[in-house]
C-alpha cells in the first residue's frame, strides 16, 4: 500500500478508535462515579495518575523505536530493525523491573500522603496501586514486541487492538462494579486485558513481517547508544507532557482533596480526548515524516505541515468553541450535581487547548526529522509557568485555579515561542505560520459561536435529544466554511470520493 494511502487509513482508524473510546467514556464515567462516589472515584484517578509518573522510566525509548524502525523500514533493512528490537527488549526488561519496584515502594511508604479521609479507602487504593506495579512492569516488558506496529506504519492495527481491549475490559468492569467488587478487581481486569493485547500485537507483527526477530542475542552496544541518544530529548519531552497533562488531579489530591481531583477529572479527560483526536493524525504522521526526511523531500514536509496546521486549526477552534458554549448543559445532563464545577474547568481549559492542538502537527514533524529538542525547550517554559501558577492558585481557587494554570501558559508559548522554532526548522516565516493557523481557526470560532448561541436560545438543550440536535445543526453549519478552507486539490479528492460513493 502507498505511503499516503496507509497514512489516511491510519488516521481514520485512529479517529474511529477515539470515537469509540469517547462513547465508552461517556457512559462509563457517570456509571463509576455514581457507583463509587466522588471520593472513591478520586482515589481511582489518583492511582492512575501515579502510574503515569512511572511511565517516565520509558526515557523516550518509544519515540526512538518509532523513529529508527520507520527509517530502516523505508530501506527494507530488517537486520537493522532486528537489532533495534533486540536491544530495546533488553533495555525494557530493566525498565520494567525498576518500575515494579518503584511503584510498589511508593504504594507502601508514600500513599498515605494523599488526603483521603477514609482509612479503608486508603488501604483499598494502596492494594490497587501495588497490583498496578505488575501491570506497569508487563507493559514495559512487552512493549517492543507487542506495541511497535505503529513504527511499521500499521497504526490501524494498533487502534483496532486497543478498541477491542477497551470494549471487553469496560464490559467486564461494569459487571464487577454491579456485582459489588472494588478497585483491586478492576485493576486485575486491566492487567489481564493489557497482556492479551500485547500478545496479539506481537503475533500480528510476526505475520506481517516474517523477517522480524526479537532475540536478545541481536542486541548491540552501538544500537543502544543510538536509541538512547535520541531518547534523551524524548525523555525530557515525556516528563514535560506528564507534568502538563497528568499532574492536575495529582496536585489537587495533594493540595485540596481526592473529591476535588475526581470533580476535575472529567474536564481534564475531555481535553485529553480532543488532544487524542488530533493525535490520530499526529502519531501516524511521524513515521511518514521520517520516511520523507530520509529521501530529502523537505518541500513535501513543509507542504504537509502548513496544510495540516490549517486544517487542524479550523477543527480545534470549532471543537473548543463548542466546549465553551455547551460545557454547562453537557455536565448538567451527564454527571451528578456535585460535579457542576467541572463545567467551568472545561471552559477555561478549552481556551488553551484551542491554541495547543494545532501544534501537534508540528510535534510530529519535529520528531520525524529529529529536531524534537525544540519541543523540549518550549515545554520547559510551559511546565515552569504551570507549576508556579498551580502552587499560587490551587490552594485558593481549587479546580478553577488548576484550569487557569493549564490554559495560560499554552496561550502564551504556543502563539510565540513554538511557531518561531517551527519557522527556524522548516525555513518558513514566523508570520506565515501564525497567520495560517489563525486564518483558519478564527472563522471556525466565529461561526461556531454565532450558530451555537442561536441554537441555545431557540432550542435550549434540556435533554439528550435536544442536546444532540444542537450539536448536529451547529456542526452542519460549520461544515460549510470548513469545506471552503480545504485546498483545491484536496477538495477535488473529496468531491471525487463523494461522487464514487453515489
Amino acid at each position: 500500500m502507498a505511503l499516503g494511502q496507509q497514512l489516511i487509513k491510519n488516521v481514520f482508524s485512529s479517529w474511529a478508535g477515539y470515537l469509540i473510546r469517547i462513547i465508552i467514556t461517556f457512559f462509563f464515567v457517570p456509571y463509576i462515579t455514581a457507583a463509587y462516589g466522588d471520593a472513591r472515584y478520586g482515589v481511582w484517578v489518583i492511582i492512575f495518575q501515579t502510574i503515569n509518573y512511572f511511565s517516565l522510566l520509558d526515557v523516550g525509548m518509544s519515540s526512538a523505536l518509532m523513529r529508527y524502525i520507520s527509517r530502516f523500514l523505508s530501506r527494507r533493512d530488517y537486520p537493522a530493525i532486528n537489532r533495534v528490537l533486540g536491544t530495546s527488549n533488553l533495555l525494557y526488561f530493566a525498565v520494567g523491573t525498576v518500575a515494579f519496584g518503584g511503584i510498589y515502594l511508593f504504594a507502601l511508604f508514600l500513599f498515605d500522603y494523599f488526603k483521603i479521609g477514609d482509612p479503608a479507602l486508603v488501604e483499598e487504593g494502596r492494594s490497587a496501586l501495588m497490583l498496578l506495579a505488575v501491570y506497569s512492569a508487563f507493559s514495559f516488558y512487552l512493549l517492543p514486541s507487542g506495541n511497535s506496529l505503529s513504527a511499521f506504519q500499521r497504526h490501524d492495527i494498533v487502534r483496532f487492538l486497543a478498541v477491542v481491549e477497551e470494549v471487553v475490559r469496560v464490559l467486564i468492569m461494569v459487571w464487577l462494579i454491579k456485582s459489588g467488587y472494588g478497585l483491586v478487581s478492576l485493576v486485575l481486569v486491566i492487567l489481564a486485558m493489557s497482556i492479551l493485547k500485547h500478545l496479539a500485537g506481537n503475533l500480528w507483527l510476526r505475520k506481517l513481517h516474517r523477517e522480524v526477530r526479537f532475540s536478545p542475542k541481536l542486541a548491540e552496544r552501538d544500537t543502544a547508544a543510538m536509541l538512547l541518544k535520541y531518547s534523551r530529548v524524548s525523555f525530557g519531552i515525556t516528563v514535560g507532557w506528564l507534568v502538563i497533562f497528568n499532574t492536575d488531579t495529582f496536585l489537587l489530591g495533594m493540595l485540596t482533596s481526592s473529591a476535588a481531583a475526581g470533580i476535575f477529572n472529567p474536564a481534564a479527560q475531555l481535553m485529553l480526548y480532543l488532544r487524542n483526536v488530533v493525535g490520530g493524525i499526529g502519531t501516524p504522521l511521524v513515521p511518514v515524516i521520517s520516511h520523507l526526511e530520509s529521501e530529502d523531500r523537505w518541500d513535501h514536509i513543509r507542504e504537509i505541515y502548513l496544510k495540516g496546521l490549517k486544517y487542524v486549526s479550523f477543527a480545534s477552534f470549532f471543537l473548543t468553541t463548542g466546549v465553551l458554549l455547551y460545557a454547562r448543559p453537557f455536565v448538567d445532563l451527564w454527571l451528578a450535581p456535585e460535579f457542576a464545577e467541572s463545567a467551568t474547568a472545561m471552559m477555561i481549559l478549552s481556551v488553551g487547548t484551542a491554541i495547543f492542538l494545532p501544534q501537534i502537527i508540528g510535534n510530529s514533524v519535529l520528531f520525524g526529522v529529529e529536531k524534537h529538542r525544540y519541543i523540549l525547550q518550549v515545554l520547559i517554559f510551559e511546565v515552569a509557568a504551570k507549576i508556579i501558577l498551580a502552587v499560587a492558585l490551587v490552594p485558593r481557587y481549587g479546580i478553577i485555579g488548576m484550569a487557569i494554570a493549564n490554559a495560560a501558559p499554552q496561550v502564551i508559548f504556543y502563539l510565540t515561542l513554538y511557531p518561531a522554532y517551527m519557522a527556524r526548522v522548516l525555513g518558513l516565516q514566523y508570520g506565515l505560520i501564525l497567520w495560517t493557523g489563525l486564518k483558519a481557526g478564527l472563522p471556525a470560532a466565529a461561526v461556531t459561536l454565532a450558530s451555537g448561541w442561536l441554537m441555545l436560545e431557540l432550542v435550549p438543550p434540556g435533554d439528550w435529544s435536544l442536546f444532540a440536535c444542537n450539536l448536529l445543526i451547529v456542526t452542519a453549519v460549520v461544515a460549510i466554511p470548513g469545506f471552503m478552507i480545504i485546498e483545491p486539490d484536496d477538495r477535488a479528492r473529496v468531491r471525487e470520493r463523494f461522487g464514487r460513493g453515489k
